[in-house]
């Protein structure tokens, strides 16, 4: 009896129910990864992740990978970092990519429990839970998770932001401001436009921090900025002293401003990138890559300038892909070339379409209004990268963590609101 009791009390246990729901999140990437891309090769922005983990591991650190020699910076560093380690041990094997997947999916999975505790801190034991169940099934998560790409570290980084940011709301530690300053700069090494984070966070502190003198608001700011400078000094230090042309984050920058702006995604596939765009910007044969990367930006804004009477129309192209609203078959079809299987990418749309209902139910009800923005902060920041660059549903995924949240919240509500009647009628 005893043992009975014992067992019931630990699955009403929060972590233990989550650790379920987060046991099953792991399930579901697993069969991603063994069951489906285990041998794809990997392509797309995957390729260069990889390759580069496999060049850092057998000791050319940032070289290029099809370059031998050459210094590398055509995407941030973290990702290829951090796969690094499990490459040098499996690369004498012959599975290191599917090593290198395996390790998205542990980060993947780290990331359930951290929004589910963004959740409880909002809303309470439920809606931790809610959000921890959405987080293991949303397939524009997962998929993510059993690729090789940025936006599973992005996504866990930014979760981790977002809980310290709300601790911080309510407990003025100083901690917590180094912590939001390191993990907004390892965010910019993930992706190079989350540099806006610590922009948006020191914005946060400073208001939080409304009923404290100036002077204690700017020593908050500057203790952000310290630490986020702090780690990204290193990358861009060395960037300087590696490349022909000054290189801040990374080199892609050109990249994708001349595959966003070309014939191709102004008048045909309206909205879309196309890298073939870039590949049109004439490139001496000794140039490196952050001269390569300055010409296509010319390339690519002088076309920007030249067409700007059709701009509007492209920018609201990118607007409704980004939020899934248009454009779903050719969205679809760049998820394939980053080895996305297409049905994965319409289950992610129709899964979007509830998030997003039950995100606006949670969104009224969030009674905080510093939580409630600092669960949306990053809306504005993906459609401003999708107007200005490139609108694949995945850059969406920095504002997917709040919808996430919001919409554990909504749904919440709804379960509160069909408890209602049955608990007044048994009342009667």
């Amino acid at each position: 009896m005893g043992s009975v009791v014992l067992m019931k009390g630990m699955w009403q246990s929060w972590w233990t129910r989550l650790s379920v729901i987060a046991g099953f999140g792991l399930l579901v990437r697993l069969a991603f990864v063994l069951g489906i891309t285990r041998f794809d090769e990997p392509v797309g922005d995957q390729l260069y992740y990889s390759a580069q983990a496999l060049t850092n591991a057998r000791g050319g650190w940032f070289e290029q990978p099809f370059a031998q020699g050459m210094p590398a910076a055509d995407h941030p560093p973290l990702t290829s970092l951090l796969l690094t380690p499990v490459t040098w041990l499996t690369k004498s094997s012959g599975s290191f990519i599917t090593a290198q997947r395996l390790t998205m999916v542990v980060i993947g999975v780290a990331s359930i429990v951290v929004v589910a505790m963004i959740g409880r801190l909002l809303a309470g034991e439920r809606v931790g839970l809610f959000a921890a169940v959405i987080t293991a099934v949303y397939a524009n998560i997962w998929v993510n998770d059993g690729l090789v790409m940025a936006e599973t570290p992005t996504f866990f980084l930014l979760a981790i932001t977002m809980l310290m940011a709300l601790i911080y709301r309510r407990q003025h530690h100083r901690k917590y401001l180094v912590g939001l300053g390191a993990t907004s700069g390892l965010l910019a090494l993930t992706r190079p436009e989350l540099l806006l984070v610590t922009v948006l966070v020191v914005f946060f502190i400073i208001g939080v921090h409304r009923a404290e003198d100036v002077k204690q608001r700017l020593k908050s700011a500057a203790i952000v900025l310290i630490a986020s400078l702090i780690v990204i000094a290193p990358w861009v230090i060395w960037n300087q002293s590696r490349f022909s042309d000054s290189v801040y984050i990374s080199t892609n920058d050109g990249l994708t401003l001349a595959g966003a702006n070309c014939d191709s995604t102004y008048y045909n596939d309206i909205g879309s990138w196309d890298i073939w765009c870039a590949y049109e910007t004439s490139i001496p044969k000794d140039a490196d890559a952050s001269q390569a990367s300055t010409l296509m930006r010319h390339d690519g804004l002088s076309y920007w300038r030249d067409h700007i009477t059709r701009y509007p129309v492209v920018a609201a192209a990118r607007i409704a892909r980004v939020l899934s609203v248009g454009f779903i078959g050719s969205n679809s079809n760049a998820g394939a070339s980053e080895g996305r299987p297409t049905w994965v990418s319409l289950l992610g749309v129709i899964q979007f379409w509830f998030i997003a209902v039950a995100a606006a139910i949670g969104w009224r009800n969030v009674s905080n209004r510093s939580d409630r923005w600092t669960l949306l902060a990053l809306l504005p920041v993906i459609v401003v990268v999708a107007m200005v660059a490139n609108a694949y549903v995945r850059f969406r995924l920095p504002a997917e963590v709040g919808l996430i949240v919001l919409a554990a919240i909504g749904i919440n509500q709804v379960f509160n609101a069909k408890q209602k009647p049955k608990a007044s009628c048994a009342s009667e």
